[in-house]
């Protein structure tokens, strides 16, 4: 079996086009090494297929290839459900992902997978998407992989392998997407559903709600990242709790955790997120917001040195943008609080200092008599 590995610089790298119009700085590459790594993989994995199946050129980008290989084979597989963006959710610029299949607690059919894909991909050809909101239709968030794939459909390791790696290069791109995602959990995340909620950047809970990891159960690891993201998220000890154990976190407890960032207030968890995300991210111009999830998900998968030179890059693009200069007419007008250090008005101890052009103080300033 080969390793498993997504181009997640690659990821990250498409998802900053919103700002690269204003200004062409010089693109950021992974490292020499990693990308030899990925190449030597892409081309293992290729040199396999065409041997097998006898085709004569592969995608050299491993997420290509994963992606390409995963929806040909989960594509056909229709039973049922529906993945859809909502990009009127009353709020500009916050669109919401709905995961329908609620007769079967909002499982993964294989079509439903690449729906996922097409929302994703979607939401990268919007530019003045701030965020996303991650919500299952009915009572349940979602609950993993539907029961019918692994029984019916995906019998061997290959093609549960093949899953494995698209479902992973999805969740990848949705937790790189440049705008703030927020998981609406409302009932149970269970299995792969608490692997979708953890590619989210917060999670928000209902009272009743519960992240469950419960593939041990089921004798399976997680597969979509959510071990991996389990571990940095909590620590090893908490993750080997929850991931071992395969017992049920409720709210309080995925609070304590840090899985959870909040529990929803009576009513819907979907409405609360709505106001977290206004609360919290609608203030500021999108490009601005966008660049620095952006910067933070690149300190997450590249080396520090080339993580630097992707955040100037960042910079670069939107010092050139005109969103800088709106705020700082903001700030100039009193509309929003100045940066701190940078006060809208003088120091009353430094008011000496502080003239008219003919040398006169300003109007009404007080002058401190020197000790």
């Amino acid at each position: 079996m080969h390793r498993v590995w997504c181009n997640s610089a690659a990821a990250v790298g498409r998802s900053v086009r919103w700002y690269k119009s204003a200004v062409s700085p010089k693109t950021i590459q992974p490292s020499p090494e990693l990308q030899r790594e990925e190449l030597q993989i892409a081309k293992a994995i290729g040199d396999e297929r065409r041997q097998n199946e006898g085709i004569d050129s592969m995608p050299k980008d491993p997420t290509t290839l994963f992606l390409m290989e995963g929806r040909q084979m989960l594509a056909p597989l229709d039973d049922g459900g529906e993945v859809t963006l909502n990009m009127d959710t009353g709020l500009e610029g916050v669109f919401a992902i709905e995961i329908q299949n609620p007769e079967d607690s909002n499982c993964f059919t294989g079509r439903m997978m690449c729906r996922l894909e097409d929302a994703i991909r979607e939401i990268n050809k919007h530019p003045e998407c701030v965020a996303v909101i991650v919500r299952g239709q009915g009572v349940h968030f979602c609950s993993g992989a539907a029961a019918q794939l692994a029984t019916k459909h995906l019998l061997s390791a290959e093609q549960g392998l093949k899953m494995c790696r698209y479902m992973q290069t999805l969740l990848l791109e949705l937790h790189n997407l440049p705008c703030i995602s927020v998981a609406a959990i409302e009932g149970a995340a269970v299995g792969g559903g608490a692997e979708l909620a953890l590619a989210c950047d917060f999670r928000i809970m209902s009272d009743e709600a519960n992240i469950h990891f419960a593939h041990t159960h089921m004798g399976l690891s997680t597969g979509w990242g959510g071990g991996t993201r389990l571990t940095k998220l909590v620590g090893r000890r908490a993750a080997i709790l929850l991931l071992c154990s395969g017992k049920p976190c409720g709210p309080k407890d995925a609070t304590a955790f840090g899985l959870a960032d909040r529990v929803a207030d009576e009513g819907s968890c979907y409405r609360d997120a709505l106001g977290f995300v206004k609360a919290n991210f609608m203030q500021a111009p999108v490009p601005a917001v966008k660049g620095c999830k952006d910067i933070i998900a690149a300190a997450e998968i590249l080396t520090p040195r080339t993580a630097l030179l992707y955040e100037q890059n960042v910079f670069a693009g939107l010092w050139a943008m005109n969103a800088r200069q709106k705020s700082l007419e903001k700030v100039r007008h009193g509309l929003v609080l100045p940066p701190v250090g940078l006060p809208s008005q003088p120091h009353p101890r430094r008011a000496r200092h502080t003239t008219l052009q003919d040398g006169a103080p300003p109007p009404g300033a007080k002058m401190i008599k020197d000790a």
